[in-house]
C-alpha cells in the first residue's frame, strides 16, 4: 500500500522475484531488483541517499533505472554493475508494479473497474494481510459466497447464503433470496439478493448506526461481487430499508487485489471505502474493523487448507465439488486463458 513505501526501502516478493520499493529524497516512486549487482545482498537493508538506494553492505548506489552511479572508493564503476528496473505506478490508492517486459507495460490503466473511486467523495483506510497460501485459494474463497455461513458465522455470515447453492431456504423466504451471476468484460459480476429478512449482524449495525433503529425488523439486502483476472474483487454489500432504492441505503465499497508473492504465499491488499458519510471517519473505521475480522477468519482457513496440501495445488489432490464452487470454476478458467493466451497456446485448465 502507498504508506507502506515512505523514508525507508521496503522489501516484497512478487511472483517469486525479490523486490525493493522506496520514494527518492524528491518522492519519485521506484522498484528495483532487491539484489545488489556486487555481493548480492538484499538493497532494502540498504537506505534512500537522495535519488539513489544505497546499499547498506559496501556503499554501491543505483539510480531509479537500476544503474550503479556511485562505488565508494572508486571512480570507474564496472560494466554490468546494474539491477533490473521496474515500471512503477500509484494509482487507485494502491501501487502498481509491471514484472513483465518493460515495453509492454499496461500500467497507464492498472485495473479499469476500480477507477470510480477517483470520483465522488470518498472516506477511506487501507488494510494488508499476508496470507500463506496460493492465490487462487483466496480466488475461490471470494468467489464462493456459501462459505460465509460458516467460516464468518459472527461476522459477514447469515444463513441466507444458502442462496448462492439454492437450497435449504425456507419456503416461506425461497422468493425474497436471488442469486445470479453473469461473465462481463472478461471478468464475473454476481450479485445476491435479499428482501424483508434479517441480515448478518454487521450489516444491520451498519445501518442502524447512521438511520436508526426505529420502524424495522427486517431489511433489504443486496451483495455484490465484482471479479476480474487475475485477482481484482469489488465486494459490495448494499443494506437498505425494505422497499427502499439501493441510493438510499448504506454501502460498503471494498477492494481487494490479490498479488502472489510465491507458490504457497500471496499478498492481500484491501481498501474500505463509503461515500453515504465521507466526513465520518468513524463510520469507515467501523467498516474497516469488521471486514478486517472478517478476512482474518478466511486467512486462517486458507493457511489450514494450504497446510494439508504442503506445496502441492488443490487439482493435485482427489477432491469432490459443490454447487458453491461453481464461480471459483470460472474465475480459475478465466486465469488460465490469460495465461494461455500468453503463451500462445489454447487454455487447458482442469478444475
Amino acid at each position: 500500500m502507498p504508506e507502506e513505501v515512505a523514508a525507508a526501502p521496503l522489501a516484497r516478493r512478487i511472483l517469486d522475484h525479490g523486490l525493493v520499493l522506496f520514494r527518492t529524497g524528491t518522492g519519485r516512486l521506484v522498484a528495483l531488483a532487491d539484489r545488489c549487482a556486487h555481493r548480492l545482498a538484499p538493497l532494502s537493508v540498504g537506505c534512500v541517499a537522495g535519488e539513489h538506494l544505497r546499499c547498506g553492505y559496501h556503499g554501491a548506489e543505483f539510480a531509479a533505472d537500476g544503474r550503479c552511479v556511485v562505488v565508494p572508493g572508486q571512480g570507474d564503476i564496472p560494466q554490468g554493475a546494474r539491477v533490473r528496473s521496474f515500471p512503477i505506478l500509484e494509482r487507485y490508492g494502491f501501487i502498481w508494479v509491471w514484472m513483465g517486459e518493460p515495453g509492454l507495460s499496461s500500467l497507464s490503466q492498472p485495473c479499469g473497474i476500480f477507477g470510480y473511486l477517483e470520483q465522488g467523495d470518498w472516506s477511506t483506510r487501507d488494510g494488508y494481510i499476508p496470507i500463506a497460501c496460493n492465490y487462487l485459494l483466496v480466488n475461490d474463497n471470494l468467489a464462493d459466497v456459501s462459505h460465509t455461513e460458516f467460516v464468518h458465522a459472527t461476522t459477514l455470515g447469515s444463513p441466507n447464503a444458502r442462496a448462492t447453492r439454492k437450497d435449504g431456504m425456507p419456503l416461506e423466504q425461497q422468493g425474497q433470496h436471488t442469486f445470479q451471476a453473469e461473465l462481463r468484460d472478461g471478468g464475473i459480476d454476481f450479485c445476491i439478493r435479499f428482501s424483508n429478512t434479517r441480515v448478518a449482524q454487521v450489516f444491520e449495525t451498519a445501518y442502524a448506526r447512521v438511520r436508526g433503529r426505529d420502524g424495522w425488523d427486517t431489511l433489504d439486502f443486496r451483495l455484490e461481487f465484482v471479479f476480474r483476472p487475475p485477482g481484482f474483487w469489488i465486494f459490495r454489500p448494499i443494506t437498505m430499508r425494505s422497499g427502499a432504492a439501493p441510493e438510499q441505503g448504506v454501502q460498503l465499497d471494498a477492494f481487494i487485489v490479490v498479488t502472489p508473492a510465491t507458490a504457497t504465499t500471496c499478498h492481500y491488499f484491501h481498501k474500505s471505502c463509503q461515500a453515504y458519510a465521507p466526513r465520518d471517519a468513524e463510520e469507515t473505521d467501523y467498516w474497516h474493523e469488521q471486514t478486517g475480522i472478517a478476512f482474518r477468519e478466511d486467512k486462517a482457513i486458507l493457511e489450514a487448507q494450504q497446510r494439508n496440501m504442503g506445496a502441492g495445488d488443490l487439482r493435485d489432490f482427489p477432491h469432490v465439488s459443490f454447487q458453491g464452487d461453481r464461480l471459483g470454476f470460472q474465475a480459475r478458467r478465466l486465469i488460465a486463458d490469460l495465461v494461455a493466451a500468453e503463451r500462445g497456446s489454447p487454455a487447458t485448465a482442469a478444475v
